[in-house]
């Protein structure tokens, strides 16, 4: 890697990189050096070598908070330490864990509220975005302050920091420190959340939907592809509604094939509790012909759990997202995502004249606003409803 001697100059002048982290190494002190990430946030950090040649990586401070000169003298002590044999990492750490914090740093508790909290209610895809938020915009500001010592003018400052370049990351990360000084407030280590209702950025909605003509295109898409377990994810995705995670982790033990009911388990819902679904006889259909696969793959073996298996520690496919995009290049659609499947099937059956709360229980929400957000498609029903009406009332009047 290529070194410069670090001064206060270049650090200040070094631009945030557009995504990860940059590290530019100090020739000075071989292993020191300067971390920006995204947000802006610069910190000092040492790399070293320890016992049985594992690299360990360590932050010193931010450069704001830590002169250059302290930096070097502190990487320095590191990197003798870990030239003795023993692992400063691990030292620092254990000497965190002797006692328990009951003001810890941000960085402390949000890896607590991680483990404790986060992982019992989020899905893995959540839980990857919490992390990289926390990595890549709320830990370089603010991981080093103890959480009784952030204020609301913190949080103001960071969300105004973030949404110079990335607007709905900053709503989202002040979404994400809400949530984590709540938790911090519910077990005591607060008297207040610095977080509660800060003002966010406006976010524009986003409503796509599928076409008919576009729905027509895409079937002949998935008639034609060669990869028809993810097509099949994508017929049920059509036929039912549900989000691809729960699609994807079906398991024959959830449907009912001679009812034609799929009772999705709380494990495996947004809303952690179980989902009893109807499925159409297309939905049967689609089920059935992969179950009756199955039998003649495998006659013999002990058949998967999963409607649709796959090779990874899970035990069933994960994503198709890969396999969204070449279909959707297929069938020559545009700006559409998985989950606007989802949204398409939610649209078409209030423009069909459904009612909302019918629609909500279809899809598994709990509460009526989630579902309200398709009101607007009624519009046409109630139109021709009040037009009936009409109709009466006149030729009533007139009758009389």
């Amino acid at each position: 890697m290529a070194r410069v001697r670090l001064t206060k100059t270049l650090v200040d002048e070094l631009q945030p990189p557009e995504k990860g982290q940059a590290f530019v190494w100090d020739s000075e002190v071989p292993g020191f050096a300067v971390r920006a990430t995204p947000s802006g946030a610069k910190a000092w950090i040492v790399q070293m070598r320890v016992r049985g040649g594992k690299e360990r990586r360590m932050t010193i401070g931010f450069c704001n908070k830590v002169p250059l000169d302290k930096a070097r003298q502190e990487a320095r002590k590191v990197l003798a330490t870990a030239d003795l044999g023993r692992d400063p990492a691990q030292e620092r750490k254990e000497a965190r864990e002797v006692k328990p914090d009951l003001n810890p740093t941000l960085t402390d508790f949000s890896t607590r509220w991680m483990t404790e909290v986060a992982e019992r209610r989020n899905r893995d895809g959540t839980l990857k975005n919490r992390r990289l938020l926390l990595k890549n915009h709320v830990l370089p500001v603010l991981g080093e302050k103890r959480i009784a010592d952030i204020q609301r003018k913190d949080i103001e400052d960071l969300h105004h920091r973030i949404s110079q370049r990335f607007p709905v990351a900053a709503n989202r990360a002040v979404s994400l420190c809400s949530a984590i000084f709540s938790t911090a407030e519910r077990w005591g280590m607060l008297s207040a959340n610095p977080a509660f209702k800060i003002e966010r950025n406006t976010e524009e909605g986003r409503e796509r939907y599928l076409t008919p003509e576009e729905i027509a295109r895409l079937h002949v898409a998935l008639d034609q592809s060669p990869a028809q377990d993810s097509a099949d994810v994508v017929r049920l995705l059509l036929l039912t509604g549900a989000r691809v995670g729960e699609v994807l982790a079906m398991q024959w033990s959830h449907v009912d094939l001679a009812v034609g009911m799929w009772i999705k388990p709380a494990a495996t819902t947004k809303q952690k509790r179980i989902h009893r679904v109807p499925l159409s006889p297309a939905a049967v259909e689609v089920l059935t012909k992969r179950q009756a696969a199955r039998t003649a793959k495998r006659p013999k073996a002990e058949p998967s759990p999963w409607v649709f298996p796959g090779d990874g520690t899970d035990g069933h496919m994960t994503t198709i997202r890969t396999f969204w995009a070449a279909v959707c290049r297929r069938a020559g659609i545009e700006g559409v995502r998985v989950h606007d499947v989802r949204h398409t099937f939610a649209s078409l059956l209030v423009s069909s004249g459904e009612s909302l709360p019918v629609v909500g229980a279809l899809l598994g929400h709990t509460q009526a606003k989630t579902t309200s957000r398709y009101a607007h498609l009624l519009d046409d029903a109630l139109r021709a409803a009040t037009q009936k009406i009409a109709a009466i009332t006149v030729n009533g009047s007139k009758n009389g």
